[in-house]
């Protein structure tokens, strides 16, 4: 009996050590789970995405991201559009006609440069937090994107450009950026313009209206057939007169003799923004040149300047702000409406700004 008690003590007294010893090990296991909360938490502070030229990006999560380098001037209308307090920068010395528009505390902010003028010592100074690279999405700009990353020491996120992809890129930035609301919203206005044009694309062919587009000084510049400065053509269904072979470059030199032969039924203009010359001047130019007083354009008084404020409606850069321009182009060519409604509920949705009907019939005429 007395062998049966201690045999019992000391099994019991084994117990105990046990628990003892385990409890030990996981009270030392703890510094570990809270290592392993610490590594969560890191996590949660990036995310992996997918830009819009399908490249994989790790990029902090959308609250931590504070200001973004803009690439080129498209990324910094779109950046300006969608969320303009993240705008870390222009990439030029904005104008008196951009000025006329853009709100005060976004017009002094500092000029970067593009292409290869960007002053990258002072954007790095600046730590913006990502860059955006916005074009037509290839080999070249994924390429850009990689060197620009590599140059700068952020992620670089690319966004797509094409007209018809607007409503994608403004949801994909919107959610890159943490402000899915406002992108929402301009999406939505982005469709709704295709949808409201939609019906022009059953226009038959025999009865397109055949549009020439100039740009430069003497308008003798133009976009052909298929290059993407020449996409608000296509989306409004018009006949590009220009079918030419585009080369290297997305615009062609031409001769004022070949627009006597293309003869079109409408002239578009969109004047020489680096000479400061308006649509509407180079629109006046053309009809007072007795040199073309034979083309329909001009017994017609169908040659019309490209409104630019704050950036050109029809094209240079080729960004967001040629949506307006759809509605603008449709309305000159075919649809006969009144569009100035639907330029002040552009102008407040996209550029944030209420237009006065000093203002509204400024940007009409091209003037400040």
């Amino acid at each position: 009996m007395k062998k049966h008690r201690q045999l019992l003590a000391l099994l019991i007294c084994l117990v105990m050590s046990v628990s003892l010893l385990t409890g030990y090990f996981e009270t030392k296991e703890e510094p570990a789970q809270s290592g392993e909360q610490d590594a969560t938490q890191e996590t949660a502070e990036t995310r992996e995405i997918t830009d819009m030229a399908g490249r994989k990006v790790t990029v902090p999560a959308a609250e931590n991201i504070e200001s973004v380098f803009s690439a080129g001037p498209v990324a910094a209308i779109f950046l300006y559009m969608v969320a303009p307090d993240k705008l870390l920068g222009w990439n030029y010395e904005l104008n008196d006609v951009e000025k006329s528009i853009i709100l005060d505390k976004y017009q002094d902010l500092p000029n970067f440069g593009m292409g290869d003028a960007v002053n990258y010592e002072a954007v790095i100074a600046a730590n913006p937090t990502i860059a955006i690279n916005s074009g037509k999405i290839n080999d070249a700009m994924v390429s850009d994107c990689d060197a620009l990353s590599e140059s700068l020491g952020i992620p670089v996120v690319a966004v797509d450009n094409e007209l018809n992809n607007s409503a994608e890129a403004f949801r994909f930035m919107g959610e890159l950026l943490g402000v899915e609301d406002h992108a929402e919203e301009l999406a939505e206005y982005s469709e709704k313009i295709f949808t409201d044009i939609a019906s022009l694309a059953d226009i038959p062919e025999d009865e397109k209206v055949s549009v020439y587009f100039g740009n430069g000084e003497d308008s003798l510049e133009t976009a052909p057939r298929g290059s993407q400065h020449a996409q608000i053509l296509d989306a409004v269904n018009v006949t590009n007169v220009a079918d030419l072979e585009l080369g290297d470059g997305s615009r062609v030199q031409i001769s004022a003799e070949q627009l006597l032969a293309w003869n079109p039924d409408v002239i578009v203009v969109n004047g020489e923004p680096k000479a400061d010359k308006s649509g509407n001047s180079a629109a006046e130019d053309i009809l007072s040149n007795p040199d073309y007083a034979s083309l329909k354009a001009v017994q017609d008084n169908k040659v019309y300047g490209t409104p630019n404020a704050p950036f050109s409606w029809v094209d240079r850069p080729a960004g967001p702000n040629r949506l307006i321009g759809m509605r603008w182009l449709s309305a000159v060519v075919y649809i006969k409406c009144d569009v100035n409604e639907e330029i002040r509920e552009f102008f407040n949705l996209f550029y944030h700004v209420d237009l006065s009907d000093e203002q509204l019939e400024n940007v009409l005429k091209g003037t400040l």
